[in-house]
């Protein structure tokens, strides 16, 4: 049996630390659009409630995918003041 020295091709590449970072992460700028959307989505859901020939359901699911958004965003006002996440 032959011992088989490593190659310097054979080594992981470690990638620069900008390379890492996601375009698409938008850090603390989501939470001002979460929040500007879920109000929108509460008063679309409103709209759906009151209006008597409009499906009460349309609106109940807009409540909660607001309730989603706003849980969201201060997830991610945790992560960013606890120092797990950058902006």
């Amino acid at each position: 049996m032959t011992s088989r020295e490593p190659k310097p091709s054979d080594e992981p590449q470690r990638q620069q630390p900008e390379a890492t970072k996601s375009g698409t992460r938008m850090g603390f700028f989501a939470v001002p659009v979460e929040l500007v959307g879920a109000v929108l989505l509460i008063g679309m859901g409103v709209r759906f409630i009151t209006v008597s020939n409009q499906p009460d359901v349309v609106g109940y699911v807009l409540f909660v995918v607001a309730a989603v958004l706003v849980i969201d965003a201060i997830r991610r006002l945790r992560r960013i003041t606890t120092g797990k996440e950058k902006y």
